[in-house]
């Protein structure tokens, strides 16, 4: 993985200076790794005089509008190609995702890059490429932009790690960790988490914002979801769904069932956990936590969906709440019965 690492880090270098554009692709529904690691490398490339941009058509979670450099980032109307145009030759870089087709509506950015790289943790569903970098043994992207910051810095001599870098890149791993306590946690975890600490970098309000900091609606959701959990499989697989409707009733958004999951996943004995959230365009969207009795992974593969063994998702179309909630407890029986690896 260096000397893939070191590679990326040569080829964004020869850019410093030049007319050649790299456009930093974090997938759909950003979460804290995925944004704090493409705003940390914008960051650095920035600082090596590379034409560089961040293009998102979402807005950016209010949990996570604590980041630093965030008015860096382009809010894009992808109804046409011109915010794709100028200039003509452009590096396309997908981060916290390997595949285009997990980059919503940037996706024609993607494809019509003449040169694409991938810089992802996640269990790959196609074959690799060379400038395919996946390394699913790092906790978050953010370990793998570390590296690649690092690898920037001992070529170009220029000092990149600076304390809002490092504040990204926190956020970053503390994200996808869980703050330290998912099994995905390593050694190098706390290795680099110990380097990123600076004297600027609050690490209090970076958890409570990522974790802790609530709402009334999301209170009211929570009650909700207690009262509507449904148990299978001798209380092994939990299960609940929501609609726009209920949504709507408590005035609460997409943003206020973050973390809803861990609850359920938490009640002693569950090792499959299953949140299923109707959108408004009908289309349902599935997230999965598992204990190591089943891999999250696996099971989201099934329905085009992808993840880590321990977390993952996918997105279901043309079935009803009731319907997808059905199938995916069926399908969760053969998931319990298949041996994790």
């Amino acid at each position: 993985m260096k000397q893939k690492i070191d590679r990326l880090s040569a080829r964004l270098l020869s850019l410093s200076g030049r007319q050649e554009r790299v456009d930093l692709f974090p997938h759909v529904n950003v979460d804290g790794d995925a944004l704090g690691s493409a705003l940390a490398l914008l960051l650095a490339l920035e600082k090596l005089s590379v034409t560089v941009r961040l293009p998102l058509d979402e807005p950016v979670p209010p949990k996570l509008d604590f980041l630093p450099a965030l008015a860096k980032i382009s809010l894009v109307d992808t109804s046409g190609t011109g915010w794709m145009m100028q200039p003509k030759k452009t590096i396309a870089l997908l981060l916290d995702c390997a595949d285009p087709q997990r980059t919503g509506q940037r996706e024609a950015g993607c494809v019509l890059a003449e040169e694409r790289w991938v810089l992802d943790h996640h269990i790959a569903r196609r074959p690799l490429h060379e400038t395919d970098l996946v390394d699913t043994r790092a906790a978050a992207c953010a370990e793998l932009v570390y590296d690649l910051l690092l690898s920037l810095e001992a070529k170009s001599g220029t000092r990149l790690l600076g304390p809002d870098e490092k504040t990204l890149l926190m956020a970053a791993l503390i994200s996808d960790t869980g703050g330290f306590v998912y099994s995905n946690t390593s050694a190098r975890s706390f290795t680099i988490a110990s380097e990123l600490m600076h004297r600027d970098l609050d690490l209090r309000q970076i958890t409570y914002r990522l974790f802790h900091e609530s709402s009334q609606a999301k209170l009211r959701l929570k009650g909700y979801f207690c009262t509507k959990a449904r148990f299978s499989y001798s209380d092994r697989v939990v299960s609940a769904s929501v609609d726009p409707a209920t949504l709507d009733r408590f005035q609460a958004t997409d943003d206020d069932l973050d973390g809803m999951i861990n609850e359920l996943k938490n009640v002693a004995g569950v090792d499959l956990a299953m949140i299923l959230r109707m959108q408004a365009d009908g289309q349902i969207r599935v997230n999965l936590r598992t204990s190591t009795a089943v891999d999250a992974s696996q099971l989201a593969a099934r329905f085009g969906g992808g993840g880590h063994p321990r977390a993952a998702g996918m997105t279901l179309a043309g079935l009803s709440l009731a319907e997808a909630e059905k199938m995916l407890i069926e399908k969760a029986g053969d998931a319990l019965s298949t041996p994790c690896a």
